[in-house]
């Protein structure tokens, strides 16, 4: 037998011709070292560039000859950055998402570990003295009053701050510092990174609540599943159920086992409360992975995950990858978003790779939502999932009742405001009693689009062709796909006319509405525009808890998983949006947001009404939101998605081409769907498989001067069919392999849009 030892390795560059692994013998030195899921460092191609590869498999046996082999040059980490169960994951990821393996590896490992990157910490200071320090106070003093105010601020605020929170506080300048240090009256330190600002309470341990009968019953069936080992719950519970304390009881028990517990939330800006929840509870054994956080941050949570300083992580969609070697359950909250679909490499869903990595790992997933997805219920049915209810609030909290308003009435009554007459009378009642409301609108900006009345001109983005959204700071047009700017016009460029004007609705423009007809509210807008700085989503909601203000209007992200027990009314401004989208999924996106957003009010003792603005009050996704009856509302859809066969009686398979030249990716399009018919008439399984198949333009078609279109396959959900397809898909991308930068392959698609 040979006794070499060699490494298949992933080289860390992303090009299909380098997609497969890459022997290389172990050098003797090293045959004592554990490399699988190591980086090492490999002299690679004619020049034997040395780059980075990741080691996947260690074993006596190659396929290659000796002499065609070389060494690895050196080992990058002291301690394996994959671990052994990760690796079947990489395998699993490339083949179901049809990405490269190196694309699945860097779903695992975040940027700041990949690059090395330190996280930024905040200078600390330390006050050392406290017996006698009037006197010491008092000798400094005469010489800079600047060392006297740092000496108090810090013994007013327990002796430990940030430098430059001291130093905004008193002015002083880095000389005082150093006085200070000199006469040994202070300590500058390096502090941990500031990775969240959790709320008030955050690291408070406070009492467990008494659990209701519904939530007893729902972790006593989560206790049962965990012991006899892995399983997937689907935990249904309406909106103020109590879903987030029977997790929190769930991870208890798992972290008491000794094991580790991720949890996933859909929205940034959901993180920072549930964040907050978990610390009081848990203490500082949880961590916190989410894209707001700079390369070194995560890579500093990430490395506190791997070395088993925390018990749990908290996070958005790539959490689902934290690194713990003992997981005992992922828990996904509001696990119906489409958040948590990846539109980059990998185009990965996280419900999937969790539920797959739970059976790898032999750990329990539960996902938890009010409303699931028609796929998730429908799967839950066939039992892929245990089913888990809790059809009432906690403390018995009724839901609130919830009036839908026919604007086509409001209309005909002359009411030309964004607000109905029964909506203004109820944020007026709010207001008078002191309360707070929510409203949503799903459109950011000031008005949906400026068009010029003589002639019809409408201005759009020159690189996207989409209309422009207007924003009243700075009167500026902006285009929410490639974010380019553009000057108002106030002359019609296609007629040379002055009547420009404002059409359609957006945040902006109900805020400044709101602003005139309640003179002295106080409103704090919440969207991407006002989101877009580290740790603003925090700031904005724990201002409006705190009270400071009294209506938070915003898009969708403020109509899920936010709790604010002063909030007695929300109202939805136009339930209409998602309702007129071109695609399948319109109805169930649009009862899903009704009802996480009626789902926002009454949760506390003063009770809470929703108001639903419509201009199609009698649509069945807006009647049974209207009754929180998802259970009518699934028997609709499925009806209809059985009847049109759309998922899940069907797979969608989307490739999207794009490109800088419209001739070519209109040409480049139909190549792929000529090639996929042949190949699909010249095959009896995948001919059999095939619903339909068409190449047409995307329903965006120009975005940052690069042309869209797609192909669309729709396929029978047979595992047979699914396999085969999965294998054509591969053939496809090899056959326009030389164009695999312009080819998106999104296999389950979550939006055709």
């Amino acid at each position: 037998m040979d006794k070499d030892i060699y490494a298949s390795v992933v080289v860390d560059q992303a090009h299909p011709s380098i997609d497969r692994h890459f022997d290389y013998i172990v050098p003797e030195e090293l045959m004592g070292d554990y490399l699988v899921g190591k980086r090492v460092l490999v002299p690679f191609g004619i020049s034997n560039k040395a780059i980075k590869a990741y080691v996947l498999k260690v074993s006596n046996y190659t396929q290659l000859p000796h002499n065609r082999l070389k060494s690895i040059i050196k080992v990058l980490d002291k301690e394996p950055v994959l671990s052994e169960r990760a690796i079947p994951l990489i395998y699993w990821m490339k083949k179901k998402y049809h990405c490269m393996l190196i694309d699945a590896i860097n779903a695992f490992i975040p940027p700041g570990i990949r690059k090395n990157t330190r996280p930024n910490r905040p200078k600390m200071v330390h006050l050392k003295i406290l017996d006698g320090l009037d006197a010491y106070m008092e000798q400094v003093g005469k010489r800079s009053r600047y060392m006297a105010d740092i000496l108090d601020v810090l013994y007013k605020n327990d002796g430990d701050l940030p430098l430059n929170i001291i130093s905004g506080d008193t002015g002083a300048p880095a000389s005082s510092f150093n006085g200070l240090v000199k006469r040994g009256l202070i300590d500058i330190y390096e502090g941990q990174p500031d990775i969240a600002n959790f709320s008030d309470m955050h690291g408070q341990k406070c009492e467990l609540p008494e659990l209701t009968v519904e939530q007893k019953e729902a972790l006593d069936i989560i206790r049962n599943t965990i012991a006899k080992g892995k399983s997937n719950i689907l935990l249904h519970g309406v909106t103020g159920s109590g879903k987030t304390e029977v997790y929190m009881r769930a991870v208890g028990d798992i972290v008491a086992k000794g094991k580790q517990a991720i949890i996933l939330v859909p929205e940034i800006s959901l993180t920072p409360q549930t964040i907050s929840r978990f610390k009081m509870r848990f203490g500082n054994r949880v961590a916190v992975l989410h894209s707001r956080l700079s390369d070194g941050e995560r890579a500093f949570e990430w490395k506190r995950i791997l070395h088993g300083e925390v018990d749990m992580v908290v996070g958005v969609r790539s959490a689902v990858f934290a690194p713990f070697k003992n997981l005992g359950i992922i828990i996904i909250d509001e696990a119906h978003d489409d958040s948590y679909k990846s539109e980059g490499r990998p185009r990965y869903h996280a419900v999937d790779v969790a539920k797959e990595r739970c059976n790898l790992e032999e750990s329990v997933l539960v996902i938890g939502t009010a409303t699931p997805s028609i796929e998730q219920y429908y799967d839950m049915t066939k039992g892929e999932y245990t089913l888990v209810e809790m059809k009432n609030r906690v403390d018995k909290r009724r839901m609130p009742p919830v009036e839908v308003v026919d604007m086509r009435d409001e209309l005909i009554k002359g009411n030309r405001t964004m607000f109905s007459q029964a909506l203004y009378i109820s944020i007026k009642e709010v207001l008078d009693r002191r309360e707070q409301a929510i409203l949503l609108l799903n459109r950011r900006g000031y008005a949906q689009f400026v068009s010029c009345r003589s002639c019809g001109w409408v201005a759009k983005c020159k690189r996207c062709d989409v209309s422009l959204t207007y924003h009243a700071d700075g009167r500026i047009l902006k285009c929410h796909y490639c974010g380019r700017r553009y000057r108002y016009p106030y002359v019609c460029p296609n007629c040379g006319s002055h009547f420009i004007k404002q059409f359609g609705v957006g945040t902006q423009r109900l805020e400044e509405q709101l602003s005139k007809m309640f003179p002295d509210v106080r409103t704090v807008r919440m969207d991407m525009d006002t989101t877009s700085t580290k740790d603003a989503h925090e700031k904005i909601l724990a201002a409006f808890r705190r009270g400071e203000y009294d209506i938070l209007l915003g898009t969708q992200m403020i109509a899920k998983g936010l709790d604010f027990p002063n909030v007695t009314l929300v109202g939805v401004i136009t339930a209409d949006t998602s309702l007129n989208l071109p695609e399948y999924k319109s109805a169930e996106k649009t009862f899903q947001l009704v009802t996480q957003v009626a789902g926002r009010t009454g949760r506390g003792d003063r009770g809470g009404k929703v108001i639903v603005q419509s201009y199609e009050p009698n649509h069945y996704a807006i009647e049974y939101a209207s009754h929180h009856d998802y259970e009518a509302f699934y028997k609709k859809e499925i009806n209809l998605r059985e009847q049109f066969l759309y998922p899940p009686f069907s797979n969608i398979i989307k490739i999207l081409i794009i490109g800088d030249v419209e001739k070519d990716t209109i040409e480049l399009s139909h190549r792929i769907s000529e090639w996929l018919v042949k190949n699909i008439d010249n095959d009896i399984i995948l001919k059999n498989g095939l619903i339909s198949i068409g190449a047409n333009p995307a329903p965006i078609d120009k975005i940052d001067n690069r042309y869209r279109w797609q192909v669309l396959i729709k396929i029978r959900p047979d595992a047979m069919f699914d396999g085969v397809y999965h294998c054509l898909v591969d053939r496809c991308i090899e056959e326009f392999g030389n164009k695999e930068q312009n080819v998106i392959i999104d296999f389950y698609p979550v939006s055709l849009l």
